[in-house]
């Protein structure tokens, strides 16, 4: 399968990195943060102002890059190049009900950058930041992939947002075409993004599309925030907990190969998603 997995973003880095120290050798081990990028259509159907936000969150092992990440400060415009990454995570949640500590295993999404860099170390708050970027928005966040759909035909769910707008949600596996250090193993090779499409492609999307369709993917990416719960296993109790999913969303879609309708255009573009587009906590300053 063709290889495709690109990340390009330019945001704004609005609080501390986190890094991760070895307790033996003190050495930094890992670095992450969360980057404010913008969709690039900032103006509503109105002609409003209407920038939206998402906050990916970039997580890197290598030693070289953990260098160019030291360097950054708070307010610094950064550029990142990188892949879409999904990893298994363990969250400790406490239970409310009997104070029992419980293990929540999830999926998680990250960007693996193989490049940071800040590009503009005179900003000095968020209000300059958005000012910045709002002229930079075209490029400001950018998904590139290209994949198969991994998920069973009858889970490429079509649905309705609050506000009417249609949407497609289904998953692709995408082939990795870099090493991550951190990768569980051989089998460790591919990655698996949630894909949102809205509008006229969640249409085409929802009657094309079935299980190992080939896809090329032209995007962005879209951080929702979302309410999850969990059992406690001690006490059967509900545990409520918070979330932030980071999906793909596409401006164009082009269907390549094994997909159900063979006289459909390859090739689908949409405007930006507007004003009536759902709104998530991630999308607004």
């Amino acid at each position: 399968m063709a290889k495709e997995n690109y990340i390009s973003l330019k945001g704004q880095l609005r609080g501390d990195v986190r890094f991760v120290t070895d307790p033996d050798t003190g050495e930094i081990t890992s670095a992450m943060f969360p980057l404010y990028v913008l969709r690039r259509n900032i103006w509503d159907r109105a002609g409003n102002l209407s920038p939206k936000f998402d906050r990916p969150i970039i997580l890197t092992s290598d030693k070289e890059i953990i260098r160019a990440v030291k360097e950054l400060k708070k307010y610094d415009i950064v550029e990142v190049k990188g892949s879409f990454r999904t990893k298994m995570s363990s969250r400790h949640k406490v239970c409310e009900a009997c104070g029992e500590t419980t293990t929540v295993d999830a999926p998680i999404q990250l960007i693996n950058p193989s490049f940071v860099g800040a590009v503009v170390t005179n900003i000095q708050n968020n209000t300059e930041g958005l000012n910045y970027l709002l002229n930079v928005a075209e490029i400001s966040n950018i998904a590139k992939v290209i994949g198969r759909v991994c998920c069973p035909t009858d889970s490429i769910t079509m649905a309705e947002t609050e506000n009417g707008v249609p949407y497609c949600r289904y998953q692709l596996a995408v082939n990795r075409k870099i090493y991550v250090a951190d990768s569980d193993g051989e089998e460790d090779h591919a990655d698996y993004p949630v894909v949102i499409s809205y509008g006229d492609i969640a249409y085409d999307d929802h009657d094309v599309l079935q299980q190992n369709a080939l896809v090329y993917l032209d995007g962005y990416i879209h951080v929702i925030q979302q309410e999850r719960t969990t059992i406690c296993p001690h006490c059967g109790a509900t545990i409520p907990y918070k979330t932030a999913s980071m999906t793909l969303s596409p401006y164009s879609m082009e269907y390549l190969r094994d997909f159900k309708d063979d006289v459909l255009e390859s090739t689908h573009m949409v405007d930006e998603p507007r004003e009536d587009e759902p709104l998530h906590d991630s999308d607004k300053e």
